[in-house]
């Protein structure tokens, strides 16, 4: 995903799950330590702090991704 659109918290955590079940898949198709598995827990990582910080915040309710 491009990580300058603007997201709801609800379309943020549809992607965070789908990156979580990549990472699994891909974890188990290549290697947990693959390069691939890795970029995508990094990202996983991004979008999970993302999300934290926009729900404790009482507004705005989407955020700039960058």
């Amino acid at each position: 995903m491009e990580r300058n659109c603007i997201l709801t918290p609800s379309e943020l955590l549809k992607y965070i799950e789908f990156l979580r079940k990549e990472m699994i898949r891909t974890g188990f198709s290549s290697s947990f330590r693959s390069l691939q598995t890795i970029e995508l827990s990094q990202e996983l990582d991004f979008y999970i702090f993302q999300y934290q910080i926009m729900i404790r915040k009482p507004q705005p309710t989407t955020i700039f991704t960058h």
